[in-house]
């Protein structure tokens, strides 16, 4: 049977969203310090072995989750092979914008505790995928790709940073708003990154 053919264990799948949920129980009443495999196996009501055939400790279980909640809300939205432009841009700072709203909405405790971590893994993720957008919109040769990594480094810390002040700071304008309000800023490096050929 290859990997591609094989089943998912249903109760093995389970198990993994009563241990993520359980973590996710806990993020509403614990900082992240204080959440202990002990009381992720307690609320979920399951061993310790149990929980370590799923994960090998609380940082893995985050940061699947985090993973997850960043393919659900922002990868998803985009096709492998989608270009980096206006358009994509705006849905993209949208999209971002719902996903601070939904990590503090569900880890908002973890959140404060270890925000610079979970922001760095976040902007790694975005990181990845404005690369594959660039990519996607000309042609990189092998001498070009450390300013593809530049201009993707520096395109994603920009729509985070700006998104998450944006969260931080009450929500005073639509994400449709300032997606528009970013743009400006934006739009010249990708223009004349992608007009190089």
């Amino acid at each position: 049977m290859t990997p591609e053919t094989k089943k998912i264990d249903p109760r093995a799948a389970r198990t993994r969203i009563l241990i993520q949920d359980a973590f996710l129980s806990l993020t509403r009443e614990k900082v992240f310090e204080a959440i202990t495999v002990k009381d992720i196996v307690e609320r979920a009501n399951i061993n310790r072995s149990t929980f370590y055939a799923h994960f090998e400790d609380k940082y893995i279980l985050l940061d699947q989750l985090l993973s997850e909640a960043f393919s659900s809300g922002i990868s998803s939205k985009f096709q492998s092979d989608v270009q980096l432009n206006e358009d994509t841009l705006k849905t993209l700072i949208v999209a971002m914008c719902s996903y601070h709203e939904n990590i503090s909405n569900h880890c908002n405790m973890v959140y404060k505790s270890i925000s610079s971590y979970m922001d760095n893994k976040t902007q790694l993720k975005l990181k990845e995928l404005i690369a594959l957008m660039l990519t996607n919109t000309t042609s990189f040769g092998v001498i070009e790709q450390e300013n593809l990594d530049l201009l993707s480094i520096m395109i994603s810390n920009s729509i985070y940073g700006a998104t998450s002040y944006w969260y931080s700071k009450g929500r005073h304008v639509s994400a449709k708003e300032l997606s528009h309000n970013i743009l400006p800023y934006v739009m010249p490096s990708i223009e004349m990154f992608t007009s190089r050929r």
